[in-house]
Protein backbone atom coordinates (compact mmCIF):
# COMPACT_ATOMS: atom_id res chain seq x y z
CA UNK A 1 0.00 0.00 0.00
CA UNK A 2 1.33 3.42 -0.97
CA UNK A 3 0.70 5.73 1.97
CA UNK A 4 0.96 8.74 -0.32
CA UNK A 5 -2.32 7.69 -1.95
CA UNK A 6 -4.11 8.08 1.38
CA UNK A 7 -2.49 11.48 1.86
CA UNK A 8 -3.38 12.69 -1.64
CA UNK A 9 -7.02 11.56 -1.30
CA UNK A 10 -7.51 13.32 2.01
CA UNK A 11 -5.50 16.39 1.02
CA UNK A 12 -7.99 17.04 -1.78
CA UNK A 13 -10.79 17.43 0.76
CA UNK A 14 -9.10 18.79 3.88
CA UNK A 15 -6.38 20.92 2.33
CA UNK A 16 -8.78 23.80 1.71
CA UNK A 17 -11.10 23.04 4.64
CA UNK A 18 -8.64 23.50 7.50
CA UNK A 19 -8.32 27.19 8.28
CA UNK A 20 -9.26 29.83 10.88
CA UNK A 21 -12.95 29.55 9.94
CA UNK A 22 -12.90 25.86 10.80
CA UNK A 23 -11.49 26.64 14.25
CA UNK A 24 -14.31 29.07 14.99
CA UNK A 25 -16.88 26.56 13.77
CA UNK A 26 -15.49 23.61 15.74
CA UNK A 27 -15.25 25.63 18.95
CA UNK A 28 -19.01 26.29 18.79
CA UNK A 29 -20.33 23.19 17.07
CA UNK A 30 -22.28 20.49 18.91
CA UNK A 31 -19.96 17.74 17.71
CA UNK A 32 -16.78 19.63 18.54
CA UNK A 33 -17.89 20.51 22.07
CA UNK A 34 -19.16 16.98 22.74
CA UNK A 35 -15.92 15.39 21.52
CA UNK A 36 -13.99 17.67 23.84
CA UNK A 37 -16.11 16.45 26.76
CA UNK A 38 -15.32 12.82 25.89
CA UNK A 39 -11.64 13.65 25.52
CA UNK A 40 -11.50 15.31 28.94
CA UNK A 41 -13.21 12.31 30.54
CA UNK A 42 -10.62 10.06 28.91
CA UNK A 43 -7.70 12.24 29.98
CA UNK A 44 -8.84 11.90 33.60
CA UNK A 45 -7.58 8.30 33.38
CA UNK A 46 -4.02 9.58 32.90
CA UNK A 47 -1.83 11.05 35.63
CA UNK A 48 -0.64 14.29 33.99
CA UNK A 49 2.69 14.05 35.78
CA UNK A 50 3.38 10.69 34.12
CA UNK A 51 3.46 12.21 30.63
CA UNK A 52 6.31 14.41 29.41
CA UNK A 53 5.81 14.20 25.63
CA UNK A 54 2.61 14.03 23.56
CA UNK A 55 2.25 13.56 19.79
CA UNK A 56 -1.15 14.29 18.25
CA UNK A 57 -0.99 12.68 14.80
CA UNK A 58 -3.33 14.12 12.17
CA UNK A 59 -4.08 17.08 14.42
CA UNK A 60 -5.94 19.19 11.86
CA UNK A 61 -6.37 22.71 13.23
CA UNK A 62 -5.24 21.59 16.67
CA UNK A 63 -8.40 21.84 18.75
CA UNK A 64 -7.76 18.52 20.52
CA UNK A 65 -4.02 19.22 20.69
CA UNK A 66 -4.79 22.41 22.59
CA UNK A 67 -7.04 20.55 25.03
CA UNK A 68 -4.17 18.18 25.81
CA UNK A 69 -1.72 21.07 26.18
CA UNK A 70 -4.00 22.55 28.82
CA UNK A 71 -4.22 19.19 30.62
CA UNK A 72 -0.55 18.18 30.40
CA UNK A 73 0.84 21.52 31.49
CA UNK A 74 4.33 20.14 32.20
CA UNK A 75 4.59 18.17 28.96
CA UNK A 76 5.69 19.11 25.46
CA UNK A 77 2.61 18.64 23.27
CA UNK A 78 3.18 18.41 19.51
CA UNK A 79 0.58 18.40 16.74
CA UNK A 80 1.43 16.88 13.36
CA UNK A 81 -0.51 17.01 10.09
CA UNK A 82 0.22 16.74 6.36
CA UNK A 83 -1.95 19.79 5.55
CA UNK A 84 0.14 22.96 5.60
CA UNK A 85 -3.00 25.10 5.88
CA UNK A 86 -4.05 23.21 9.03
CA UNK A 87 -0.66 23.64 10.70
CA UNK A 88 -0.56 27.34 9.84
CA UNK A 89 -4.04 27.89 11.28
CA UNK A 90 -3.27 25.85 14.41
CA UNK A 91 -0.02 27.69 15.05
CA UNK A 92 -1.80 31.05 14.94
CA UNK A 93 -4.77 30.00 17.07
CA UNK A 94 -3.18 27.99 19.89
CA UNK A 95 -0.37 29.85 21.59
CA UNK A 96 0.76 27.92 24.66
CA UNK A 97 4.34 27.64 25.87
CA UNK A 98 4.16 23.83 25.77
CA UNK A 99 2.61 23.37 22.31
CA UNK A 100 4.07 23.22 18.83
CA UNK A 101 2.79 22.22 15.39
CA UNK A 102 4.64 20.73 12.45
CA UNK A 103 4.14 19.16 9.02
CA UNK A 104 5.99 15.96 9.82
CA UNK A 105 5.64 12.17 9.78
CA UNK A 106 6.92 11.09 13.20
CA UNK A 107 7.36 7.50 12.01
CA UNK A 108 9.90 8.62 9.37
CA UNK A 109 11.64 11.51 11.09
CA UNK A 110 15.43 11.57 10.64
CA UNK A 111 16.01 12.28 14.32
CA UNK A 112 13.31 9.92 15.50
CA UNK A 113 11.84 10.72 18.89
CA UNK A 114 9.70 8.67 21.22
CA UNK A 115 6.53 9.93 22.86
CA UNK A 116 4.86 9.01 26.15
CA UNK A 117 1.39 9.53 24.69
CA UNK A 118 0.47 9.28 21.01
CA UNK A 119 -3.03 10.20 19.85
CA UNK A 120 -4.76 9.85 16.48
CA UNK A 121 -8.25 11.32 16.53
CA UNK A 122 -10.48 10.60 13.53
CA UNK A 123 -7.45 9.57 11.49
CA UNK A 124 -7.41 5.79 11.07
CA UNK A 125 -10.63 5.63 9.05
CA UNK A 126 -8.75 7.67 6.42
CA UNK A 127 -5.88 5.16 6.18
CA UNK A 128 -6.07 2.04 4.02
CA UNK A 129 -3.41 0.11 5.96
CA UNK A 130 -4.38 1.34 9.40
CA UNK A 131 -2.64 -1.60 11.08
CA UNK A 132 0.62 -0.57 9.45
CA UNK A 133 0.26 3.00 10.67
CA UNK A 134 -0.60 1.97 14.24
CA UNK A 135 2.34 -0.46 14.28
CA UNK A 136 4.65 2.36 13.17
CA UNK A 137 3.29 4.62 15.90
CA UNK A 138 3.74 1.87 18.49
CA UNK A 139 7.42 1.75 17.50
CA UNK A 140 7.86 5.33 18.75
CA UNK A 141 5.56 5.09 21.77
CA UNK A 142 6.73 4.78 25.37
CA UNK A 143 3.55 4.43 27.42
CA UNK A 144 0.07 5.19 26.13
CA UNK A 145 -1.95 5.59 22.92
CA UNK A 146 -5.39 7.01 22.28
CA UNK A 147 -7.58 6.73 19.18
CA UNK A 148 -10.99 7.83 17.99
CA UNK A 149 -12.88 6.81 14.87
CA UNK A 150 -16.39 5.97 13.63
CA UNK A 151 -17.79 2.47 13.95
CA UNK A 152 -20.94 0.77 12.69
CA UNK A 153 -22.69 1.43 9.40
CA UNK A 154 -20.79 3.56 6.91
CA UNK A 155 -22.86 6.29 5.23
CA UNK A 156 -22.28 7.22 1.56
CA UNK A 157 -21.00 10.70 2.45
CA UNK A 158 -18.11 9.25 4.43
CA UNK A 159 -16.36 7.93 1.34
CA UNK A 160 -16.48 11.49 -0.04
CA UNK A 161 -14.39 12.75 2.86
CA UNK A 162 -11.73 10.09 2.50
CA UNK A 163 -13.01 7.29 4.74
CA UNK A 164 -11.92 3.80 3.78
CA UNK A 165 -13.97 2.07 6.48
CA UNK A 166 -15.83 2.20 9.73
CA UNK A 167 -14.39 -0.04 12.42
CA UNK A 168 -16.10 -2.94 14.12
CA UNK A 169 -16.69 -3.16 17.84
CA UNK A 170 -13.64 -4.57 19.70
CA UNK A 171 -11.50 -4.50 16.53
CA UNK A 172 -9.02 -2.01 17.96
CA UNK A 173 -9.02 -3.59 21.41
CA UNK A 174 -8.03 -6.95 19.92
CA UNK A 175 -5.30 -5.39 17.81
CA UNK A 176 -3.80 -3.46 20.70
CA UNK A 177 -3.90 -6.49 23.02
CA UNK A 178 -1.90 -8.49 20.49
CA UNK A 179 0.52 -5.55 20.24
CA UNK A 180 1.30 -5.64 23.96
CA UNK A 181 -1.17 -3.05 25.28
CA UNK A 182 -4.01 -3.20 27.78
CA UNK A 183 -7.28 -1.37 27.35
CA UNK A 184 -7.59 1.38 29.97
CA UNK A 185 -10.91 2.91 28.89
CA UNK A 186 -13.20 2.95 25.86
CA UNK A 187 -16.30 4.83 24.77
CA UNK A 188 -18.72 3.64 22.12
CA UNK A 189 -20.74 6.80 22.35
CA UNK A 190 -23.58 8.67 20.74
CA UNK A 191 -26.77 6.61 20.60
CA UNK A 192 -29.27 7.80 19.52
CA UNK A 193 -28.73 11.50 18.82
CA UNK A 194 -25.25 11.45 17.34
CA UNK A 195 -25.80 8.14 15.62
CA UNK A 196 -27.97 7.28 13.85
CA UNK A 197 -29.87 10.60 13.87
CA UNK A 198 -27.14 13.19 13.24
CA UNK A 199 -25.06 10.98 10.97
CA UNK A 200 -28.09 10.25 8.81
CA UNK A 201 -28.93 13.97 8.80
CA UNK A 202 -25.37 14.80 7.68
CA UNK A 203 -25.63 12.22 4.92
CA UNK A 204 -28.76 13.89 3.52
CA UNK A 205 -27.32 17.40 3.63
CA UNK A 206 -23.68 16.60 2.91
CA UNK A 207 -23.52 18.85 -0.16
CA UNK A 208 -23.66 21.83 2.23
CA UNK A 209 -21.04 20.40 4.60
CA UNK A 210 -18.04 22.47 3.50
CA UNK A 211 -20.05 25.69 3.23
CA UNK A 212 -21.45 25.23 6.73
CA UNK A 213 -18.07 24.72 8.38
CA UNK A 214 -16.71 27.85 6.69
CA UNK A 215 -19.64 30.13 7.43
CA UNK A 216 -20.03 32.46 10.40
CA UNK A 217 -22.48 31.01 12.94
CA UNK A 218 -25.51 33.21 13.36
CA UNK A 219 -27.70 33.30 16.47
CA UNK A 220 -30.10 30.66 15.15
CA UNK A 221 -27.24 28.35 14.20
CA UNK A 222 -25.61 28.72 17.64
CA UNK A 223 -28.94 27.90 19.31
CA UNK A 224 -29.29 24.83 17.07
CA UNK A 225 -25.82 23.60 17.98
CA UNK A 226 -26.37 24.26 21.68
CA UNK A 227 -29.56 22.18 21.61
CA UNK A 228 -27.80 19.31 19.86
CA UNK A 229 -24.83 19.57 22.20
CA UNK A 230 -27.18 19.07 25.15
CA UNK A 231 -28.65 16.02 23.43
CA UNK A 232 -25.17 14.61 22.72
CA UNK A 233 -23.79 15.39 26.17
CA UNK A 234 -26.67 14.52 28.46
CA UNK A 235 -29.11 12.36 26.48
CA UNK A 236 -26.79 10.07 24.50
CA UNK A 237 -25.12 6.90 25.70
CA UNK A 238 -21.37 6.57 26.24
CA UNK A 239 -21.64 2.76 26.10
CA UNK A 240 -23.73 2.43 22.97
CA UNK A 241 -23.03 4.32 19.77
CA UNK A 242 -20.78 4.67 16.75
CA UNK A 243 -18.26 7.19 18.06
CA UNK A 244 -15.29 5.22 19.44
CA UNK A 245 -12.62 6.61 21.71
CA UNK A 246 -10.09 4.33 23.38
CA UNK A 247 -7.08 4.67 25.67
CA UNK A 248 -4.41 1.95 25.73
CA UNK A 249 -1.35 1.42 27.94
CA UNK A 250 1.79 -0.49 26.98
CA UNK A 251 2.41 -3.56 29.13
CA UNK A 252 4.88 -5.50 26.94
CA UNK A 253 7.81 -4.46 24.77
CA UNK A 254 7.96 -7.81 22.98
CA UNK A 255 4.43 -8.58 21.73
CA UNK A 256 3.47 -10.82 18.86
CA UNK A 257 2.64 -7.96 16.50
CA UNK A 258 -0.23 -8.51 14.04
CA UNK A 259 0.95 -8.45 10.44
CA UNK A 260 0.48 -5.29 8.44
CA UNK A 261 -1.49 -5.53 5.21
CA UNK A 262 0.49 -4.75 2.08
Amino acid sequence: MDASLDQDTNQQFFGNLWNENTIRYLSRSAGGRWFNDLLLMMLEKIDPDSISTVADVGCGVGMKTATMARYFTNATVSGFDFAVSAIEAASKAHRFENIRFSVEDITKAKNQKRYDLITAFDVLEHIDDWQGLVSSLIAVNNKMMMFSFPTGRMRPYESKIGHFRNFQRNEMESFMTSAGYRTVKTFYAGFPFYSPIMRDFTNVFFKNYVDVTQAEMGRASRMFHTAWYILFRYCSSRRKGDNFMGLFEKVSDNPAMPPSRE
